[in-house]
């Protein structure tokens, strides 16, 4: 067996034991925040809390959670429309990717159903530096909102804007990024030439050009209200979530919240934002006198009602043609 063979395989290997090691990183992490909200509830109080959702209030947040599915399915399909102008993906095509890939981010880790979402779109026919390309750039926009809300957000009155105290740091920090990432936006022509010329970055600096194509398309005002409109429906589904629960909360307190429980998330240290989430809710309801158990039944009852809403995509996944889409096939799509 030659050296290459064996370092290749060393390579794999290695590359295998590093993503187990984040993974089971990841669960500790998690189970370190329940064990430890676990000593500061009482648990029956919890399980209480969670049995006297009014269902009605439930059913509508988890409605809320399902509406913003083929949202995202729109909004990405706007985004492939302006990287590939002369091609677009059916409507219903679009949003069965979508609900796939939104369910197996909430079974697998969230990149991985990013994943998923550019291996679909592969199989309808794209290419897969113009798939990862399109899914990067919908992440991207996402996040890129939620910072701009979460900056305006917590500039307005709140109860629970102060954020324990930190609502300066957080302030700062999203000032601080929305800045850079306005900067970065500027500056890409003048990056991108140098980029291009070393082999191995070629493509990171292709995605740029790619991405501020769809920042200064026309389609891009599209683009980013279909992003406020999601995120707007997360507020809902809180405030509603609240509703269900008794905690008549005010729309700028379901904000502030939208804020604490979509940043958390964005943290890669836990399985999906599971247990930091809980601990950041606790912390920041408990300030208010707001109980512990409710607050965490809160918490847990949105990251459930989130993974409700994406069951659909199971359902769909079962049903879902994943054979590689024949040439005409493709073009009468592509051309719908």
């Amino acid at each position: 067996m030659s050296a290459n063979v064996i370092g290749d395989r060393v390579i794999k290997t290695a590359g295998r034991f590093h993503k187990a090691a984040i993974i089971a990183a990841k669960l500790l992490v998690t189970g370190v925040c329940f064990w430890y909200l676990s000593w500061q509830i009482d648990l029956a109080q919890f399980f209480s809390s969670i049995a006297l959702l009014e269902p009605g209030w439930t059913a509508a947040a988890t409605s809320a959670l399902m509406l913003q599915i083929p949202l995202v399915a729109i909004r990405w399909r706007e985004i492939l429309h302006v990287l590939a102008a002369d091609r677009r993906l059916a409507v219903a095509s679009i949003i069965a990717i979508t609900a796939i890939g939104a369910f197996f981010t909430q079974v697998l880790p969230s990149l991985m159903g990013e994943g998923i979402r550019a291996w679909l779109l592969v199989r309808r026919g794209y290419d897969w530096r113009g798939s990862v390309s399109s899914v990067i750039i919908d992440r991207g926009v996402g996040v890129a909102v939620l910072l701009a809300l979460a900056f305006v957000i917590l500039l307005l009155p709140s109860s629970l804007s102060a954020l324990g105290g930190y609502r300066d740091l957080v302030l700062m920090t999203y000032g601080a990024l929305l800045a850079a990432g306005t900067a970065i936006l500027l500056l890409l022509p003048r990056l991108i030439a140098p980029l291009e010329r070393l082999a191995y970055l070629r493509w990171p600096a292709t995605l740029a050009m790619s991405a501020r194509r769809v920042a200064l398309n026309p389609k891009s005002f599209t683009i980013l209200g279909l992003a406020c409109v999601i995120h707007a429906l997360t507020v809902t589904a809180l405030w509603l979530l609240g509703r269900a629960q008794g905690l008549l909360l005010p729309v700028p307190d379901a904000a502030v919240l939208f804020v604490v429980v979509i940043g958390v998330a964005l943290v890669p240290v836990s399985v999906n934002g599971w247990g930091l989430r809980e601990l950041a809710v606790v912390a920041i309801l408990g300030r208010y006198g707001i109980a512990p158990e409710k607050a965490l039944a809160f918490s847990v009852c949105f990251g459930l009602l989130m993974a409700i809403a994406a069951l659909p995509g199971a359902l769909v996944w079962l049903f879902y043609s994943l054979a590689p889409v024949k040439r005409s096939v493709r073009e009468r799509e592509c051309a719908a």
